[in-house]
């Protein structure tokens, strides 16, 4: 380091998804956490998207929240939790106190059991929750906008946080009418001109990916729902922490700004050292650190003294996971995503039997996540959560002939031709792969010829031994995510809503197993 220059030494990770507790194989935060040495210079941000994912999410959702019950963060939910005061803090934000955070921001997932329960985990955190673009109309959530942090060398970091304001095509109903909600770039101007010759750096901390290729420039998602170089672009950012996409992007100048991106799950965080001159100039320079698995020995946690009251919960927790629910007549596969879209799916044909069993609908439909693994004959409570990896519940609604046939359309361009056989098309490959666009459905009988052009793909579509006419009307089951028009689906936002289960779909998989 030069003469008169000054460092800020930056800690970063986002998506981290329930990986609060290392496992043999499996990075934790509470192993990860102990490699975060700092002083007076460095911060330590998280990108949101912690609370939910894995068993740990919805165990403590159900465990802490709901008291054992179902349906966290909803009506009923609400109406089973214990009274506030009785409340331990949140195991998450315990682990994240531990860990030294300074600054965190909302990711979409974090939104999943509801906004008392989010609340509820922001009001255990030490960290600040910083977020421009999403409020609380009532005022709830304990959310600011930007926070100036002074270090011990007498630099100011200016940091605010976003989330992509796709959330509100995805999330229930009933929690989106609570929010107000901003487009990302708008607020980062806005709160970019405050900050401006107050601090030394700016850093958003972004729940947001790239919309172009970092390396090229080309357009891969003109969705909205990433906007990362176009906040590049704004005059006055410094530093762009992303997330969101899972990608793993270490070291990214862009846009006259600076980029990374951590991947997800604690595979990886990103070290970011900032070096400012004395003439205001910065220079950035980062790397991605693995995050920290255990071997066969039992994990130790931080030494903080938050943390020794989360054995117990640990060990719940597990006990929990290992439980025994049913047993199948055979294992259940999960095989090669373009033979699935081609021949069908097991997992897919059984999860759309429990939806039906549950909701009573004519017709199902369900995708499989990008991670998904199918169950063994012998099903754990945690071969469940690897199976159904997202925290969707059911909608049954009222289809007509014409919606079906437009979704089912909209499901058949997942696969396109090359070189005489079939292949994902580069549009559900990139920026991030999603698998989980393509739907199978249960209780029609239906054909798709993905050789012919898009839009002219279902070339069967029957119910009860007879075509389907477009003004024809079916009961539909789906997930909550679809029924807000998830992933380009926006035909389902017309359909009359009949029902909306507040219990996740994981959550009904256990009990159907249970009763088998």
């Amino acid at each position: 380091m030069k003469t008169g220059e000054k460092n800020v030494r930056i800690l970063y990770t986002s998506d981290i998804h329930g990986r609060l507790f290392a496992r043999p194989g499996e990075a934790g935060l509470d192993e990860t956490g102990r490699e975060f040495r700092r002083d007076g210079n460095t911060l330590i941000f998280d990108g949101g998207d912690l609370l939910q994912g894995g068993t740990a999410g919805t165990f403590f959702a159900r465990e802490i929240w709901a008291g054992g019950g179902m349906g966290a963060g909803t009506e009923r939910g609400r109406a089973a939790r214990p009274a506030r005061r009785e409340l331990p803090p949140h195991p998450a934000a315990q682990v994240m106190n531990g860990c030294g955070y300074d600054a965190v921001t909302l990711g979409n997932h974090d939104f999943n059991y509801g906004l008392p329960y989010l609340t509820y985990y922001l009001t255990s955190l030490n960290a600040v929750c910083l977020c421009a673009n999403i409020r609380s109309r009532a005022g709830i959530l304990p959310v600011e906008e930007s926070r100036i942090f002074t270090l011990e060398n007498g630099l100011r970091i200016g940091v605010f946080g976003l989330c992509t304001d796709a959330l509100a095509g995805w999330e229930r109903e009933e929690t989106i009418r609570q929010l107000c909600i901003e487009k990302p770039l708008a607020a980062a101007r806005r709160v970019l001109g405050g900050l401006r010759g107050r601090c030394d750096v700016t850093v958003c901390i972004y729940h947001g990916g790239f919309e172009e290729d970092p390396a090229t420039g080309e357009v891969l998602d003109d969705s909205g729902e990433n906007a990362a170089c176009a906040l590049c672009r704004e005059p006055g950012l410094d530093l762009l922490l992303t997330g969101h996409q899972h990608l793993r992007e270490p070291d990214r100048p862009l846009y006259g700004s600076y980029a990374v991106q951590p991947g997800c799950f604690l595979g990886c965080y990103a070290e970011v050292t900032g070096t400012v001159g004395m003439a205001g100039e910065i220079r950035f320079a980062s790397r991605l650190k693995e995050g920290t698995a255990v071997g066969a020995a039992p994990p130790t946690p931080l030494p903080a003294a938050s943390l020794p009251a989360l054995s117990s919960l640990r060990q719940a927790l597990e006990n929990w996971e290992s439980r025994r629910i049913g047993t199948l007549p055979a294992p259940i596969p999960i095989q090669d995503r373009v033979y699935m879209a081609l021949h069908g799916s097991a997992l897919a044909d059984f999860i759309n039997q429990v939806q039906m069993a549950v909701t009573g609908a004519q017709i199902s439909a369900t995708c499989l996540s990008n991670t998904a693994l199918g169950l063994p004959a012998e099903v754990r409570v945690a071969d469940v959560f690897l199976a159904y990896t997202s925290a969707n519940t059911l909608c049954t609604v009222r289809c007509s002939g014409a919606v079906l046939r437009s979704a089912l359309e909209w499901t058949a361009e997942f696969l396109s031709v090359e070189s005489g056989g079939f292949r994902i098309d580069r549009r559900f490959l990139r920026p991030k792969p999603r698998y989980f666009h393509y739907d199978f459905y249960a209780g029609i009988d239906y054909r798709l010829d993905f050789s012919r052009e898009p839009g002219r793909r279902v070339v069967r579509l029957r119910y009860g031994g007879r075509d389907i006419l477009p003004e024809d009307s079916f009961t539909l089951c789906i997930t909550n995510y679809r029924r807000a028009g998830g992933d380009g689906y926006g035909m389902f936002r017309a359909c009359e809503l009949l029902e909306a289960d507040p219990v996740p779909v994981a959550e009904h998989i256990i009990g159907y197993l249970s009763a088998l």
